[in-house]
């Protein structure tokens, strides 16, 4: 099954939408449009009916429904409607040690277990924060429940730096994935876009674009820009 984003440029880029149930890492620097992108790819499930589980290590509740609707995506009555639920990891005024947040990502894994069958999709944005102190075993093992959950008709979707795990890990994941998408920021004829590749994309239901370019707009959200407009 493919669902809609809600944006037809993205949609057609994706070879029609997101295939569903499925694993999809997105990956880039600080500042590539990660959470923009998920935003897009979470008013595309919220539009086609299904409850989303929001789970942040970036901001608190306020300040990321604030932050979308500057950009277009306005979570609010999705939030109301409780459609939306949103979980914020960091607790303001609280710094975790490292021994603490090696607990971060198996209460995360159980959180999502736990509710399986009252979210039809989870969001992590990001995964850097939840793994950064966690062993390779703790990250794998979180990997093999998010497969179980996919499995069982939940998809997730999670956002990564480069480099929060080592290049090993980093691998493992990625082949684990159904969905691998690594996004840069670029300079293209003087005008800074981002470059988003689709490494993989097991399941879209026609031709995926192997690369494309796009911005985030405050009036339009994700636009796509066409390689020609870019070298203009």
């Amino acid at each position: 099954m493919t669902v809609s984003t809600s944006n037809e440029e993205v949609d057609r880029q994706l070879g029609g939408g997101l295939p569903l149930p499925s694993l999809i890492l997105v990956e880039g620097e600080h500042g590539t449009g990660k959470s923009a992108l998920t935003a897009q790819f979470m008013k595309g499930m919220l539009e086609s009916k299904r409850k989303v589980l929001y789970i942040t290590t970036e901001s608190n509740i306020k300040e990321y429904i604030a932050k979308m609707k500057k950009i277009t995506f306005d979570f609010s009555h999705a939030f109301l409607q409780n459609r939306l639920s949103i979980l914020q990891v960091q607790a303001d005024g609280i710094t975790w040690s490292e021994k603490l947040a090696k607990y971060l990502l198996p209460v995360v894994s159980r959180y999502m277990s736990i509710n399986l069958k009252k979210y039809d999709v989870a969001v992590i944005d990001s995964l850097s924060v939840l793994s950064m102190h966690s062993d390779a075993d703790i990250v794998m093992d979180f990997f093999t429940r998010c497969k179980y959950l996919v499995a069982n008709g939940m998809s997730i979707v999670m956002t990564l730096h480069p480099g929060a795990v080592s290049e090993d890990i980093a691998l493992r994941i990625r082949s684990t994935c159904d969905g691998y998408l690594k996004i840069q920021n670029a300079i293209v004829s003087g005008r800074s876009v981002k470059v988003m590749e689709v490494v993989k994309l097991i399941g879209s239901s026609s031709q995926v674009t192997s690369q494309f370019s796009f911005e985030v707009d405050q009036n339009f959200g994700i636009k796509i820009v066409p390689i020609s407009m870019a070298n203009a």
